[in-house]
């Protein structure tokens, strides 16, 4: 990829669905150079629809609430923009991407924690996270949960992602198969996610960017 041509075009959107009657998902998109957001309240704007990447990257972000869970919308929330925020606030901006999220996603984690404990707030807040930091030729994958990140290249689909499940952990282990894991019980638990009372742990990958790839980071409502 040239330095000097480097571009993104997104798209987002987001439905809230048959079965809810609020939308638990978000999603954002933020330059981390000019410290630009192109979503609100789920709604794609004008500023970074197509933008030159900038020295700090581009970071893709989508968030699910977890189901069961009262406001989820509100943690979700809290996990798109509370992890931005961090990344736009950054004092000392060396280390690497994986290092960024990893410490936003912890941030991102606490504050959940910390709604959830005020006296008008809902117990039991919680939220997946998935995002996707976009440098020169580089993409930096985190992932708390079972939201998903895809990549698209020369007509073949690739899950960039594990699902943080007990039915992925027990297909990982050769316990289930593709066809049981789908009818299984317990399909939607999830092992880990922000909120929750414990400490989480991302799951921060890396991989080669090239011209015309095409990125997909969607909830399980999609996957």
């Amino acid at each position: 990829m040239s330095d000097l041509e480097t571009k993104i075009i997104f798209f987002g959107i987001s439905d809230v669905g048959r079965h809810r009657e609020n939308n638990e998902d978000r999603f954002i998109v933020a330059d981390l150079t000019r410290k630009v957001i192109g979503v609100y309240d789920n709604t794609v704007t004008p500023d970074l629809i197509c933008h030159k990447i900038g020295a700090f990257g581009t970071v893709f972000i989508v968030a699910d609430g977890l189901g069961g869970h009262e406001k989820g919308e509100v943690a979700s929330q809290i996990a798109v923009e509370g992890t931005v925020q961090f990344l736009f606030d950054m004092e000392n901006e060396s280390g690497c991407p994986a290092e960024w999220l990893n410490a936003a996603i912890q941030s991102a984690h606490s504050n959940i924690r910390k709604a959830s404990n005020y006296s008008d707030s809902p117990k039991g807040m919680g939220s997946t996270i998935t995002a996707i930091h976009v440098g020169q030729d580089v993409m930096t994958v985190a992932q708390v949960g079972d939201s998903r990140a895809y990549s698209f290249r020369d007509g073949k689909l690739k899950l960039l992602t594990e699902d943080q499940t007990l039915v992925g952990m027990l297909q990982k282990r050769g316990l289930l198969t593709d066809d049981q894991a789908q009818s299984h019980p317990s399909k939607h638990v999830i092992l880990q996610a922000l909120g929750q009372d414990k400490e989480v742990y991302a799951e921060i990958d890396s991989h080669q960017l090239r011209d015309n790839d095409y990125l997909l980071l969607c909830t399980d409502g999609l996957s």
